[in-house]
């Protein structure tokens, strides 16, 4: 489907990685029911435990600072967008938590959600970080301030817009019909596309 790119390339090996690790904990606390099996006692134990664990985990991705509109004010024009920021790393939380929950064990193989979910998580990592870097700037060097904020300023937009599309992507994409056509391509069903290439 990518010509010219390895599938499970060091990148998307890593991604996966990260994935797993922003899923550890919950897999920790509720791993005995997101799997198929396991016997009606250990899933109430274990339902009894993850109860205990959600009911203080969630409702603290409820609300924050990024609602706050005097949050982060110290970091001037860039205040903005360490709100987003905030804001959206309670969202991914939030994300992460039902997919883990939509797709219980099978989310592992869903390689593409788990993508998004990391790709979510290192763009607002990048926006927290240059907005921090250029007001380190604008302390050690006064007259770079304009400068910096503005380069800042201009990254956190893009990455903010990348943000928005990879959430909607997360529920909204064409996951299901482009496996199902990667597994009609290895049937052979469109070999008749490579007639006359060579």
């Amino acid at each position: 489907m990518r010509i010219n790119r390895i599938f499970e390339e060091s990148n998307e090996i890593m991604r996966l990685l990260i994935a797993r690790e922003a899923v550890d904990q919950h897999l920790q606390v509720a791993g005995e029911l997101l799997q198929g099996d396991g016997d009606l006692r250990a899933k109430a134990n274990a339902a009894i435990q993850a109860g205990k664990f959600y009911a203080k985990w969630l409702p603290q991705l409820t609300v924050g600072e990024g609602q706050n509109p005097r949050s982060f004010a110290e970091f001037g024009s860039l205040a903005e967008h360490l709100r987003f920021v905030e804001r959206s790393s309670r969202k991914l939380a939030r994300s992460t938590f039902y997919a883990m929950t939509r797709g219980q064990a099978k989310l592992e193989h869903k390689q593409t959600v788990l993508g998004r979910i990391v790709d979510i998580g290192a763009e607002l990592f990048a926006i927290a970080s240059a907005a921090v870097y250029a007001d380190t700037i604008a302390r050690e060097h006064p007259e770079r301030r304009q400068a910096a904020y503005e380069l800042a300023d201009l990254f956190a937009g893009q990455a903010r817009r990348r943000v928005d599309v990879l959430f909607a992507a997360l529920w909204h994409n064409d996951d299901d019909d482009g496996y199902a056509a990667a597994e009609k391509l290895l049937d052979g069903r469109y070999t008749w596309l490579e007639e006359g290439v060579l």
